[in-house]
This record gives C-alpha cells, structure tokens and sequence, in this order.
C-alpha cells in the first residue's frame, strides 16, 4: 500500500460531503458495522455455492457474537431473495487493492478473473445503482486494472433484494471520483471543507458539530449572515 495513500471509504464520505470527512477525521472511529451489511457479508462467502442457513447461523454467532432475533430474521428475508438468483463463485474475497497512481487502497468484497462484485445489504434501487456504488465501482476498476494491466467491470450486489447490477462506467464518472479526490486531499491539508446541504444531513452524525463551523464563502453569504 502507498505511503499515506487515501482510502475509498474516504473518497466516498468526500463525494457525500466534505465536511463529514473533515469532522470525522477529528472524532472517534466507529467501528460498529451496520448489521444488514454484516449478515449480507456472510452470505456473500457463500454466493455460487449452497446458501445453507444452519450454516450461516452459526458464522453469524462467531463474527458477531451478540447477534440476536433480529440478525436471523434478516438473514432469513436475504437468503430468500438471494436464492431466486444464480451467483458467480469467487475466485478471491476481500482483497486488498491500490493505486499508486492515486495513491488510493481499498478492499474488494469479490473478486474473479474479469471483474469484482461489491456487496450491499440494502435493497436495490428501481434503476441503475446508488452513486455513492458507482464511485465505489470507479475507485475498485482503477486499482484492479493498475495492478493487473487489464480492464476489470464492476457488479454492485444488492442482496436485500437479490439484485445483481453491472457498473458501465463512463468519463463523468471518474470526473467525479477525481472531484472526491481532491476534496479529501484537502481536507488532509487542513482546510474547513464547505458542507453539502440536504436530506442527508438528518442522518448525518456530525449536523450539531457543522453547523457551528460552517462560514459564507462569498461577498453575498457573508452580508446575509450579518
């Protein structure tokens, strides 16, 4: 991995919004997983191969090892959409990735000769893929296909629905992945990002810390905060 290289996950909390980043660069890691992502993962070891519950019951115990009801029941509900599709087996699962390029590193949930899979424990949307997906897609194909000289595609899994969606990236897409880039490279520098505001920010857990931060950037702004 490449000395101070960014991570993917940075690049995509930049792409939601910069100030998130910045916030969270200050604040405690957390290292819970949400749980439809943590049961979607164990399922996903078993994609291609027989989707037995018994036996993704008891990984679940191990891996999280204060599973309750809830956890059986979504595995459950995701085994039953999953079961209506035909999956690729792996060859490889959570491979590190990098790009020295960029100096970006990630880790890939599946990965096969020709392509990679990113997992998901929501459901799909109607069409196409969420966006924060595609830059994930776009950040996985630069590292894979700098590491192996050849092209890799990208699938997004959607298991809370059994969806598989291929990822056709395109040049607005990696316009996008560069704009995220520079935003964590600037928010490295230490610089006071400008928030991204919208529905998001409800969810967001950082909102009581940004608001207080947050300065106009133009003449205008500046006269209407006055």
């Amino acid at each position: 991995m490449p000395a101070n290289s960014v991570s993917v996950s940075d690049i995509l909390r930049a792409s939601i919004c910069p100030m998130q980043l910045y916030l969270a660069k200050s604040s405690p890691a957390d290292f819970s997983e949400p749980l439809r992502y943590s049961v979607a993962k164990q399922i996903s070891y078993h994609l291609g191969d027989e989707l037995d519950a018994a036996e993704i019951r008891e990984e679940l115990k191990l891996t999280i090892p204060d599973c309750g009801e809830e956890a059986f029941r979504v595995l459950d509900e995701m085994l039953a959409a999953c079961r209506k599709v035909t999956w690729r087996q792996a060859l490889t699962y959570d491979m590190q990735v990098d790009s020295g390029k960029y100096n970006i590193h990630g880790r890939v949930d599946r990965v096969f000769d020709d392509s990679f899979s990113i997992i998901k424990g929501g459901k799909a949307p109607t069409h196409g893929v969420y966006a924060s997906d595609r830059l994930q897609a776009v950040c996985y194909s630069i590292c894979l296909e700098e590491m192996y000289g050849k092209e890799f595609y990208g699938r997004i899994e959607y298991l809370g629905s059994g969806t598989i969606r291929s990822v056709v990236l395109s040049p607005s897409d990696k316009r996008v992945f560069l704009t995220a880039l520079k935003e964590v490279e600037k928010v490295r520098r230490g610089e006071v990002p400008r928030p991204i505001r919208g529905e998001k920010c409800k969810r967001c857990r950082f909102a009581e810390k940004c608001r207080p931060l947050e300065k106009p950037h133009t003449l205008l702004e500046r006269l209407k905060k006055k």
